[in-house]
């Protein structure tokens, strides 16, 4: 590519050799499910191409579409295809990364994507249990009627785990001497698989509170699978649960406890609010829930809208006259929520 770059400056140009646009996503899409691509992530990415970028450019040559058509063609999908902001970006992303894989085999000279800004997202679709007693009530309701989902809901609650690394779960991941839980695993969703990876590619540690050892305890009560290889969470035969299944039990939960229905995932987001509420950090939040990105978890900031004021008095510049006791001074932040 150097050599290339060198040729055109001194007027001698060098047409690379590009493909069809269809051609090379095609064969790029086969080669990173090839090298371990997760098969939910394959499907989502292959279905939002032929949707939406095959009808749009996919007998045109890689290298020829140019930024301004890239633009009109992401701006259409929300003024035509009615997409939200977040799944535009999605779109982009996902061209981005295939225009900078062909970059770096010389397929394309430059990202045409890379000009292209991306849109501000809403958090509109992002919800939780603002109060204690909607989670007491849920709860209770799984205890009294389906006490395999009472344990997947306490550890949701309590840890926030993703779904697939809960139902990945055997019980040798769980140590209950040292109160502590094993993430390593994940169950695909799309496949229905266990893949020894989580979303993030990185094994962790989470602790068992108080609330979640009882929960343990009174689950050990209640089931015969207690081998080391068994699934923790699991059917009435000791198989495994599925994503899909344990979603269903999760709504019938939610109208037996009459509380607002939100989306399993949004247990999770129900944890890291609450964290953030009661004072914990967002480095240590992005830990638990095994953000690979301190991005990912600065949307739960807002919830501790004191914080930043709270941290004014780390660097603290005063003239002579200002006594020790009024730098040092602490001040002191309420945390509130935003009532959703």
């Amino acid at each position: 590519m150097k050599r290339k770059k060198e040729l055109r400056e001194s007027g001698i140009d060098i047409q690379l050799a590009s493909p069809v646009f269809k051609d090379y996503v095609l064969g790029w899409l086969k080669t990173r499910l090839n090298n371990g691509q997760p098969l939910s992530s394959f499907n989502q990415e292959e279905a939002r191409l032929r949707k939406y970028i095959f009808p749009a450019f996919d007998h045109r040559k890689l290298s020829e579409i140019m930024s301004t058509e890239w633009e009109t063609f992401l701006d259409r999908l929300i003024s035509k295809d009615k997409l939200a902001p977040a799944t535009r970006n999605r779109v982009r992303a996902l061209v981005s990364k295939l225009y900078n894989d062909a970059l770096r085999q010389n397929v394309v000279s430059k990202n045409p994507i890379t000009p292209l800004p991306k849109l501000k997202e809403s958090m509109t679709k992002w919800d939780y249990w603002a109060t204690g007693e909607e989670t007491e009530k849920y709860l209770e309701a799984a205890k009294v009627s389906h006490y395999t989902h009472y344990l997947y809901a306490s550890l949701s609650l309590n840890c926030g785990a993703r779904i697939g690394e809960l139902l990945a779960l055997d019980w040798r991941d769980i140590d209950l001497s040292e109160r502590r839980i094993r993430i390593w695993r994940i169950l695909e969703d799309a496949s229905g698989k266990v893949q020894e990876r989580t979303k993030g590619f990185n094994e962790r540690w989470l602790g068992i509170n108080d609330a979640l050892f009882e929960a343990f305890e009174f689950y050990k009560a209640q089931t015969k699978y207690l081998d080391p290889d068994t699934p923790l969470i699991h059917r009435p035969d000791g198989s495994r649960h599925d994503h899909r299944t344990i979603r269903k039990i999760h709504g019938h939960i939610c109208g037996q406890a009459e509380v607002r229905e939100i989306r399993i995932h949004d247990l999770r987001h129900t944890f890291a609010s609450h964290y953030i509420m009661n004072g914990g950090s967002l480095t240590e939040l992005q830990g638990l829930l095994g953000h690979s990105s301190p991005m990912m978890t600065l949307k739960y900031a807002h919830l501790a809208p004191g914080f930043l004021e709270s941290r004014s008095s780390v660097v603290s510049f005063s003239t002579k006259s200002a006594t020790n006791e009024e730098r040092q001074r602490p001040r002191t932040f309420k945390l509130v929520s935003n009532g959703k």
